[in-house]
This record gives structure tokens, C-alpha cells and sequence, in this order.
């Protein structure tokens, strides 16, 4: 089985200040002797049979829309799920037009992953006025149209972020409470930022971020020992279910060897980050097959990390670019040894609650793997 991104359009209706601001920030910021194709199309330029025939030679494949933001693309979403036979599809969305989508297409999507940064406030700071409110308003809609599966808010997290307060308001919040949140750093994306972010980084890694993390871990285990239940929190659950049961990982997120991204051009990347970054080209869908894809593995800073096989590597374009330099790496990757070293510190505990049948090993299981979440924030 793979997993594969479809990217329907690199166009979006938001100007989100870590996405759009930093491109525009760094427009520079392509000299890394990596080969890059400047021609990807904006939007999909291959026939809708073209991508049928490849996606019918794995009978359990998943489908996952992603953009840019592929509800701008919503014909072709529908054209797509009416034409492809993937085994599930899954959504990536900012949610601003979710309400569009007819029930009939709703009800057919496994997951739906919205991007939302924590509360009101902060949400509407990263991502413009009203934003919060659009997406808590079509989230209930979706429901109301009667989509039944997982919907995870998706959190971008940099210095404005208090981690604690932001996941607890997803959870807890009475207009809309999401099944699951996962996050993202947004770190190592640009060599530009480095510098100018260095220090106010590090101050709030240690003094928010790490001790926010610390509290999250001791929140969760207090939940599952008061109301016998797991809060849905992607990196914890799906750490703590390799530590649990003894397993090893390659790349969490799947990327370029169980998951890839299909660009508007019909080439594989691993990821639809790396879209355009042609040396990392995996096949594609006019001759490829699911199971010949080329695969490619994390390297260099990540081959020395003795916690590799627990976190399964930083991403393959964080790797490949080495935007904030070896050092800014580590820097980065210390709030993941963090992260790991607490649910470590955690595991007996979950053991003994699991023993005692207050909650069960089946609970850190992921309804799908490689779901567009990364896991390691």
C-alpha cells in the first residue's frame, strides 16, 4: 500500500504570514546546488486517465488532496474521487471553502486534516482576520453534512505559540472540538530566517516550548488516568506506540518510501514540500508503477543520532537543504530528544494503566499511517 499526495493546484486563497511572508521574505533563498524545475504548472496539466491507470496498479492505495489549497480545485476533487479507485481518500485543507464541498463527497473522505494554529487570536494573527471563525464555522458544517471520520488540526507552531494552550484549546474547545491535533515547527524551511530568528528561537524553546511539551505529556497521562482516555495527539501517540511495542521506524512521515507526491506535472516527489526538486524526482505516473518507486532514506546529520530509530529522521527536505546549517539542525532536533526523553519518562506509567485495563495498547494506534502528519513536529 502507498500513500499518495495529490496536489491539485499550488495556488491558495490565504497569505499565511509562515508561508506566503517568508517566500516573500526569501525569494532568494535557492542556492543550495540543487537542482530545481522552475516549470512545475500551478495547476494540473495531466489527464484524469492518465492518473487512474497509475493509481489502479495498487489495489490499497490512499488518495490524499493537498495544495496549495485543493478546495480551489474542488471540480477536479470530485472528478478525481468519482474516477480514481483508491481504497480511501483523505483531505489537507485550510477549511475556508470546506463548506463547498457537497455532502455525498464528504461522507466518501476517511480524513479531513485542517490547518488552524490554536486559538482565535493566534490563529488569525498567522493566517488573517476572521480566519479562526471561517474554519470553526465549516468544520461544523462538514459535520452537519454528515462526514463521520477523523478531522486533525493541522498547527503550523513557531515563537507565538504557546504549545500547551494552543493543542488543550483544540481539544477543549466548546464551538468546535477537533478529534486529533498534530504540529509542525516551522524551522529549517529557509536559510534567510536563521539568523534573524536564531536567538528569540532558542528563548522560546527553552523557557515555552520544551516546558509547554512537559506539560502536555503530564496532562495527557492524567487523562488517561482519570477518564481512561488517550487524547489524539499525533507526535505522542504514535511515539509512544513504537516505544510500547518495541518497533522501529524509517521516516515518520513516509516520505519516499511509503508515501509520495504527485505534482501538477504528474512527476513524484517525496513530499509535496519537495515539488520541483528534481534530483529528488521518485518516477512518475506515465510509466512508473506504486510498487518501483524509487526509495530514498534520511542521511548526513541524521545517520549519527542515536534516537534515530525512535524518531525516524528529521524530513527529507530539512536533510536534503540544510537551510539553518549543522548547528541551527541540532538546535532544531533538541526539542525532538526532548520530546522523546518525556514519553521515555512516561512509558511505565502507560504500561502500568495498560496492565491495570484502564486503557489499552490498541488506543496509540493511528486510524491510517501516513496521513499527511508528519509526527515529528
Amino acid at each position: 500500500m502507498v500513500n499518495f499526495f495529490i496536489t491539485l493546484t499550488m495556488a491558495c486563497d490565504l497569505e499565511c504570514r509562515y508561508c506566503y511572508g517568508e517566500v516573500c521574505d526569501c525569494f532568494d533563498d535557492f542556492d543550495d546546488g540543487i537542482a530545481v524545475d522552475y516549470d512545475v504548472p500551478e495547476t494540473i496539466c495531466y489527464e484524469t486517465s492518465v492518473l487512474r491507470d497509475f493509481i489502479a496498479k495498487d489495489k490499497d492505495a490512499t488518495v490524499i488532496f493537498y495544495g496549495g489549497e485543493p478546495l480551489l480545485e474542488l471540480g477536479k476533487m470530485k472528478e478525481f474521487m468519482d474516477t480514481i479507485p483508491a481504497k480511501t481518500f483523505l483531505l489537507h485543507t485550510n477549511g475556508t471553502m470546506l463548506d463547498q464541498v457537497p455532502a455525498e463527497y464528504l461522507q466518501r473522505l476517511h480524513t479531513i486534516s485542517i490547518s488552524i494554529d490554536g486559538s482565535r487570536e493566534l490563529t488569525d494573527y498567522y493566517r488573517g482576520d476572521g480566519v479562526y471563525d471561517l474554519i470553526v464555522k465549516n468544520a461544523n458544517i462538514a459535520r452537519g453534512k454528515g462526514f463521520g471520520g477523523e478531522i486533525i488540526a493541522r498547527m503550523t507552531v513557531q515563537e507565538e505559540t504557546d504549545i500547551y494552550e494552543s493543542v488543550m484549546h483544540l481539544f477543549e474547545n466548546p464551538d468546535f472540538c477537533f478529534d486529533s491535533v498534530h504540529w509542525q515547527l516551522n524551522a529549517l524551511f529557509w536559510r534567510n530566517d536563521y539568523q534573524r530568528r536564531r536567538e528569540g528561537f532558542l528563548d522560546w524553546v527553552n523557557n515555552s516550548y520544551n516546558p509547554g511539551i512537559q506539560k502536555l505529556a503530564d496532562t495527557w497521562v492524567s487523562r488517561m488516568k482519570t477518564e481512561g482516555k488517550v487524547l489524539h495527539m499525533y507526535p505522542f501517540v504514535n511515539l509512544m506506540n513504537s516505544l510500547l511495542r518495541g518497533e522501529k521506524t524509517h521516516l515518520r512521515c513516509g516520505a519516499a518510501w511509503t508515501e509520495y507526491n504527485v505534482q501538477t506535472d504528474g512527476k513524484l516527489s517525496p513530499c509535496p514540500v519537495m515539488s520541483g526538486m528534481s534530483d529528488y524526482y521518485a518516477g512518475d505516473i506515465y510509466n512508473g508503477r506504486p510498487d518501483q518507486l524509487r526509495v530514498i532514506h534520511v542521511s548526513g546529520e541524521c545517520l549519527k543520532c542515536d534516537i534515530l530509530d525512535v524518531c525516524g529522521g528529521r524530513c527529507l527536505y530539512a536533510n536534503a537543504t540544510m537551510k539553518w546549517g549543522v548547528q541551527g539542525f541540532h538546535e532544531v532536533c533538541g526539542t525532538v530528544r526532548f520530546l522523546v526523553n518525556v514519553l521515555k519518562k512516561k512509558k511505565p506509567e502507560i504500561e502500568k494503566l495498560i496492565k491495570d485495563g484502564i486503557i489499552r495498547l490498541d488506543d496509540f494506534s493511528q486510524g491510517i499511517e501516513y496521513n499527511s502528519c508528519e509526527i515529528i513536529p
